[in-house]
């Protein structure tokens, strides 16, 4: 233990667990970092589950660092996880250990840097939806019903804008501003990685979602609250009027689109972005991406299952009726 380690120990009373302490300042920086409340409950929940492994072999998270090693790599690879999967428990951990490490809060380097990662495959599930099916599908809505208007509305802003579900789900009426045009600009506070991103929309587009609420609102759309939900449930089972949840825009996005993982419909916006002509460095501003070469990588995931020269395969082959 270093001088500086001794004297921040110091610091503190004998009772003061620091196992806990650190716990908590990680997760609250963590929170701060993302304002995301899912975020900090996975964060909890996994390095909660971690150390209960950890206590069952006699140890705490400041335990020797060899053992704590070994047993985030038996414990990260429980239930035979997905190597993504596997890798982000490790990533969880680490940043507590590096966290805990820089505020000087526990007697021990970062013991998880030493377990070896597993080799992923980037974007492997990403699958866009074929757009004239998504045409399709969105017009087999019935926009009469207030159901069918939000919903509509819902899967248009998500296609038109490429947000993730969590932004969505957290959408509300000070996000929204109105030009004199009639279109709307959104404004993400706080999108992944803590970023803020802007979206006008299409005139037409504006003009859906503004019906939609004028129907919900009526007059008082004007002189709503800030917090005020843009997707309300309808539903008679205790939720009516509140915001849609994660779960039920899961639930719309396969009732409607025939698919539950919402992020699709991202997948979806950067293939059609790419098809009309966007600049790799337009599709990486819109998607929010730090690098050039994320996005490349990421469109390239999309485009695998395209052969360019496919036609002509089958032509020299008789690949025919």
């Amino acid at each position: 233990m270093d001088r500086h380690n001794e004297q921040s120990r110091a610091l503190l009373p004998e009772h003061v667990n620091r196992v806990d302490l650190a716990l908590a300042a990680w997760l609250h920086a963590k929170a701060g970092r993302s304002g995301s409340r899912e975020t900090k409950l996975a964060y909890a929940a996994t390095i909660t589950a971690f150390r209960e492994l950890v206590q069952d072999a006699g140890l705490d998270l400041d335990g020797d660092a060899v053992a704590i090693t070994l047993l985030a790599q038996q414990w990260a690879g429980h239930g035979e996880p997905a190597p993504a999967t596997y890798n982000r428990r490790l990533a969880i951990l680490s940043s507590f250990y590096r966290y805990a490490a820089q505020q000087r809060l526990l007697p021990t380097d970062n013991p998880i840097t030493r377990v070896e990662r597993r080799r992923v495959e980037s974007y492997a599930g990403a699958q866009p939806l074929d757009a004239g099916d998504v045409k399709a599908l969105l017009k087999q809505i019935d926009r009469t019903t207030l159901v069918g208007a939000r919903d509509y509305a819902l899967l248009a802003v998500a296609l038109q804008t490429g947000r993730r579900l969590s932004e969505l789900a957290t959408l509300r009426w000070s996000a929204l501003r109105i030009g004199s045009d009639g279109r709307v600009q959104i404004h993400w506070r706080r999108t992944k990685g803590g970023k803020v991103m802007y979206d006008t929309l299409p005139q037409q587009l504006s003009t859906a979602l503004l019906q939609y609420l004028h129907r919900v609102y009526g007059p008082a759309l004007g002189e709503l609250p800030p917090d005020a939900a843009i997707w309300r449930s309808f539903s008679r089972n205790g939720s009516q009027g509140k915001a849609l949840g994660i779960q039920s825009i899961a639930d719309i996005c396969l009732k409607r689109l025939g698919t539950s993982k919402v992020h699709t419909l991202r997948h979806t916006f950067a293939r059609v972005m790419e098809d009309s002509g966007a600049k790799v460095s337009d599709i990486q501003a819109r998607l929010g991406h730090a690098s050039l070469s994320t996005t490349g990588r990421y469109l390239a995931a999309l485009n695998r299952a395209d052969n360019a020269h496919a036609e002509s395969i089958a032509a020299r082959l008789g690949l025919d009726l």
